[in-house]
């Protein structure tokens, strides 16, 4: 260990000895007021039925008492909903999984673990019975039923305002079945459909309030609250780790001092989003996977883009690891995953035999060919044929979001190395409001896309027409149907692996997208603070009666 090595460990273990000694002549009141909760011995294992525990007494300083040091403090948003079903705000979204729970969770891998679900059977893997836990309790003192379920689910899939609304789009009929019986019925099979129940379940005809009562671990105390109270009806409550987690509104650009100076006890990023978050001090870093995928689309009526070979062209000059990792991959290493194909490499029934495994300057150049396109006058550029016996110039409009500089570098990136391959390109950068409106009025022949896909891969959105559907230059087409249905269908690894090999070599051969990368979340704590943290994609705080947390270190 070098000089600076020794003097930084001695520095870090005065400290260390400083915050025990203030901790041990302040422990009684700090045990008063709640803000440490330690691990009791002989605590209730989660196998245990939970006890019979009143309502939980609010014991932290009084609200308008100032934050001290130690605190564990999240970032909330008091203007917006706590509607896990409508939330839109980053941070409150990030908040839901404190409040609510589902009958699934997804793990890191995007696989489904039970979480009220007690057990579930299909026989034709269309309609799915489900029993619910028993006993759960509810913030408002009630137990959660199979009409509490129903009825979140249903609106989930239902309510126009839903952001869960696209991945429950082929659940035909939701119904009760007495108190614990929960039956979903489907349009078509879906071996992967539980995949798709991390829904947040709130009360019965709740979906009006703006912090409808849930089965989580913590709870709003009153709705003018800036903090978490643990909910003692909650079965695992022995184990939660804080007694009360504090909430403070803050600006964007004010994040990185919170973070560095302590206030701000987690960050959770969305690394290639278009707020870029930066970190100054040391910290650690917990990264899941997502099914948001970013892609190239096109306008099929764009008069050079409705050839399919063009199209595929266009794909082969897509230097996917190129902008992994020199773009979207800057400055934190692992951000994003290349996506040879569009199911995601992280699904655990993925097959490198989907992958494309000829020379694609080869493949492009063929492709170009059988197209027609030339470099009739010389110029570097290529033309497309009139029809006439003549060629035609032709310039291709990218458009992609200006506000999010990842996705903008891609876009010019893609466009150089088309220029490259003759393809004449102009990027052009617009607002938000701007790109949608150019979507939706078809004025554009590419643009770089992102859309959240459910965690089966059902990639219907992106391929079939329909109202709701990523249609915008009208390259979706039925065809694709019968392929989804089987992808979907399809239980053994050999009947998967069958599937997708069918369904992606239809995506490659009429190319009405290509795919180029899927994103990871990153979630963010000062260094030892937190261990035993498992976010995903479901909620950052699944679990958290298994988490750890060091109040010495959250300053």
């Amino acid at each position: 260990m070098t000089g600076d090595g020794v003097s930084f460990e001695k520095s870090f273990m005065k400290k260390r000895y400083l915050k025990l000694t203030i901790l041990l002549i302040l422990l009684p009141s700090i045990l008063l007021q709640g803000c440490w909760i330690p691990t009791r011995p002989g605590a209730p294992t989660p196998q245990q039925p939970p006890a019979e525990v009143p309502e939980p007494v609010v014991t932290e300083p009084p609200p308008e008492d100032p934050l001290l040091p130690g605190l564990f403090t999240l970032r909330y948003d008091p203007d917006f909903t706590m509607n896990p079903i409508f939330a839109l705000s980053r941070d409150n979204i990030m908040l839901t999984s404190f409040l609510y729970e589902s009958l699934f969770i997804l793990n890191e891998n995007l696989m489904a673990v039970p979480l009220l679900c007690a057990s579930w059977h299909s026989e034709d893997n269309i309609t799915f019975v489900y029993e619910i836990l028993p006993d759960i309790a509810m913030h408002d003192g009630s137990t959660l039923t199979a009409d509490d379920v129903a009825y979140s689910i249903r609106q989930a899939r239902n309510n126009q305002r839903s952001r869960h609304r696209s991945k429950l789009r082929s659940v035909s009929e939701i119904h009760s079945d007495g108190e614990l019986t929960v039956t979903i019925t489907l349009e078509n099979p879906n071996v992967r459909f539980n995949r798709l129940l991390d829904i947040p379940i709130i009360k019965n005809d709740s979906i009006d309030s703006r912090m409808p009562p849930g089965t989580g671990p913590y709870f709003f105390p009153t709705d003018e609250a800036m903090r978490l109270i643990r909910f003692a009806g909650y079965r695992y409550f022995s184990d939660l780790p804080l007694n009360m987690i504090h909430l403070i509104e803050a600006r964007d650009s004010d994040l990185t001092d919170l973070f560095d100076n302590g206030d701000l006890s987690l960050l959770w990023d969305d690394p290639t989003g278009a707020f870029d978050v930066r970190i100054n001090r040391f910290h650690d870093t917990y990264s899941f996977n997502t099914t948001t995928l970013q892609y190239m689309g096109f306008n099929a009526n764009s008069f050079v883009l409705g050839n399919n070979d063009v199209r595929r062209a266009i794909g082969c000059a897509i230097e996917r690891q190129f902008i992994v990792e020199n773009i979207m991959n800057v400055p934190r290493h692992g951000q994003t995953i290349a996506a040879p194909v569009a199911i995601s490499p992280v699904f655990d029934m993925y097959d490198t035999d989907w992958e494309f495994r000829g020379d694609l300057l080869v493949e492009m150049g063929l492709l170009i060919d059988r197209a027609g396109l030339a470099d009739s006058d010389h110029i570097g550029f290529l033309s497309v044929p009139d029809g006439f016996g003549g060629f035609r110039r032709f310039t291709l409009d990218f458009i992609v979001n200006i506000e999010n500089s990842h996705k903008r570098d891609a876009a010019q990136h893609i466009a150089e190395s088309l220029r490259q391959y003759g393809f004449n390109v102009n990027v052009r950068e617009l607002q938000w409001s701007e790109f949608m409106s150019a979507l939706q009025e078809g004025n554009f022949d590419m643009y770089y896309g992102e859309t959240q896909l459910g965690a089966d891969f059902d990639l219907s959105p992106l391929l079939l027409p329909g109202e709701g559907n990523l249609n915008f230059g009208d390259t979706g087409n039925h065809a694709f149907r019968p392929l989804i249905h089987d992808f979907l269908a399809a239980e053994t690894q050999e009947e998967v692996s069958f599937a997708g090999e069918q369904l992606n070599l239809a995506i490659l051969q009429h190319a009405p997208f290509i795919p180029i990368l899927y994103k990871r979340h990153a979630i963010y704590s000062h260094v030892g603070a937190i261990v035993n943290a498992s976010p995903s994609q479901s909620g950052i705080f699944h679990n958290f009666h298994e988490w750890s947390i060091d109040m010495f270190m959250l300053n």
